[in-house]
């Protein structure tokens, strides 16, 4: 029936102006440092709505085409020309006179294998892989990682954009990571998976998963952008997000994005999954349910911006609710309307930039609150909401190319949760703020501080090097005790109503700290070295040691660092 309502949608819209190329920018790509830094620097350069993630290549190329940066440093200069070759800005010269190639087909710019351009078709092909290993002294074993893909986008009739890709992976995991695995059964950020034994290293054991990503995208005026696929979003300025991360598996969507004045205006409505495959026997159907979700940016001035978010949750016997297509109600009146028992979630996100160095911002999601029990000493256990500062700071004591980064984050027990039954499995919600056992939103779900301190140092411009600090205290819900940490549990099966307290429960005391030092040998093939130590220290549950030290090579993929 969803996807009913898409093909209805989109042939109801009527074909207006166009404009060019709007595949997004991989996250973890470089380039979302170097717009940081160019927004702190330059700000009054910059038209993009920071928060709303991911980059589109064209606001990129805008960006790296415009001259107004004032006096910036040499590094700069490197990371600008290293970037413009990187998506082209100068394209003066065609495409068949950059150089012969690789049998006169394959590299012919050599930041892509393939690349074809016509007046009316672009097609770019790019293949990757990255490839680790390392050793955990807390264990005799082997962690590894083996992930090759391919993915191709382009354009056709200057219009219509698209982008796909697929990714096989073969992986074990930190020891940390295992007993998340094994109690939701899912693997975070994918899907479907299996036990993996190597032929070849007969130590070598894990998970053997696939995953893909696939959109596509028309301007239906000049102003005004559809799009539909899998694939996830983030939204915030942070390391984390509160609001919407891509913490979980890709999901289906249509997305309707109006860019006016100083205003962005993003609408999602998507299709999740109220279980993960492993726990769907045979070939039965996921059970569904569906999100529906605004984000309404203003852009005040080059320093400062300001969204609003709101966000639905609603499980149905496989249909969606009609009245959460509206793209311009508030999502709790058309909850009155239908008397419904669906998760609304309202948020705010802000940022600002000062004195051209530093850029504070801040996040605050509202689950469930009453204000008259808000400050009382009662603790009640619907007041349910999340906070999150931070602050970014460019050039450390003048130092070029030394950024850092200060979060914290704190969610109250029982955040993201919700009280309406599942189907299948009695003690979880199928409206929770999650999909595929996956949460939409921080990875650490709920009843938890941390505080992250990140640093960032590229003394060249072919070495990177980051450190990530994360001290977390986490209230772990007991056997058959839920203290409000499992998002995915149903809240009715709380231990109380009242002294609902942070980080009640089994306390976690998290200490991690994350090295990664990565070297460009040539145009985005890196070598990596990391480090991590971790110790988790919980009396009642025992206690969780990691100590890791790998290497790896990679091209054309950015690392990621699974932290919960």
């Amino acid at each position: 029936m969803f996807r009913q309502v898409v093909l209805i949608f989109l042939l109801s819209c009527s074909i207006g102006y166009t404009y060019a190329q709007a595949v997004y920018v991989p996250a973890q790509h470089s380039v979302y440092h170097f717009i940081d830094r160019m927004d702190i620097l330059y700000a009054d350069s910059l038209p993009l709505h920071t928060s709303l993630k991911y980059y589109k290549r064209e606001d990129i190329k805008y960006i790296l085409s415009h001259d107004r940066y004032g006096n910036v440093s040499d590094k700069d200069i490197e990371d600008i020309q290293y970037l413009r070759k990187e998506f082209r800005v100068d394209r003066d010269t065609s495409l068949g006179d950059l150089q012969k190639g690789i049998f006169k087909t394959f590299y012919k710019n050599p930041v892509h294998l393939f690349e074809l351009e016509t007046d009316n078709f672009e097609l770019v092909i790019n293949p990757f892989f990255n490839f680790r290993i390392g050793k955990d002294r807390e264990s005799d074993d082997f962690i590894f990682l083996n992930r090759r893909g391919i993915e191709l986008f382009g354009v056709l009739d200057k219009r219509l954009y698209f982008y796909s890709s697929f990714i096989e992976t073969q992986s074990n995991f930190y020891n940390y990571i295992n007993p998340y695995i094994d109690q939701y059964l899912t693997i975070p950020g994918n899907g479907l998976y299996k036990d993996y034994n190597s032929r070849i290293i007969s130590q070598l054991e894990g998970y053997d998963y696939s995953n893909a990503q696939a959109y596509i995208g028309y301007p239906i005026t000049k102003h005004v952008c559809l799009e539909l696929g899998h694939n996830k979003h983030f939204i915030g300025n942070g390391i984390r997000s509160l609001l919407l991360s891509d913490f979980s598996h890709n999901y289906f969507y249509l997305k309707m994005n109006t860019r006016i004045w100083k205003l962005e205006y993003q609408s999602i409505f998507a299709e999740l999954s109220s279980r993960s495959p492993r726990q769907v026997p045979n070939n039965d159907l996921l059970p569904k349910k569906y999100m529906a979700s605004h984000y309404l940016n203003f852009r005040f001035n080059p320093k400062f911006e300001i969204g609003l978010f709101e966000s639905v949750v609603f499980s149905r016997e496989n249909n969606f609710e009609f009245q959460y297509l509206n793209p311009v109600i508030l999502y709790r009146s058309a909850e009155h309307f239908l008397d419904s028992p669906d998760n609304v979630l309202i948020g705010l996100n802000a940022k600002y930039n000062i004195l051209r160095r530093v850029s504070i911002y801040s996040q605050l999601i509202l689950d469930e609150f009453n204000s008259s029990r808000l400050f009382d000493s009662s603790k009640w256990w619907g007041n349910k909401y999340g906070i999150q500062i931070g602050a970014k700071y460019i050039n450390i004591l003048g130092i070029d190319h030394l950024d850092g980064q200060v979060e914290y984050n704190r969610v109250r027990p029982y955040t993201y949760s919700h009280f309406k039954p599942s189907e299948d499995i009695e003690a979880q919600s199928s409206s929770s703020y999650a999909h595929n056992n996956q949460t939409l939103a921080h990875p650490a779900g709920s009843n938890f501080s941390e505080l992250i301190i990140k640093l960032r140092y590229q003394p060249i411009r072919k070495i990177i090097a980051d450190v990530r600090y994360i001290y977390t205290l986490k209230g772990v819900n007991g056997p058959d005790e839920n203290f409000g940490s499992d998002i995915l549990l149903l809240n009715t099966s709380r231990v109380m109503d009242f002294g609902v307290n942070q980080h009640q429960g089994n306390l976690s005391t998290i200490n991690m700290l994350n090295l990664d030092i990565s070297y460009e040998l040539f145009h985005d093939f890196y070598i990596d070295l990391s480090l991590l130590v971790r110790r988790d220290r919980n009396s009642n549950l025992g206690d969780i040691n990691t100590t890791f030290l790998g290497t790896g090579i990679r091209y054309n993929i950015y690392n990621t660092t699974i932290d919960y």
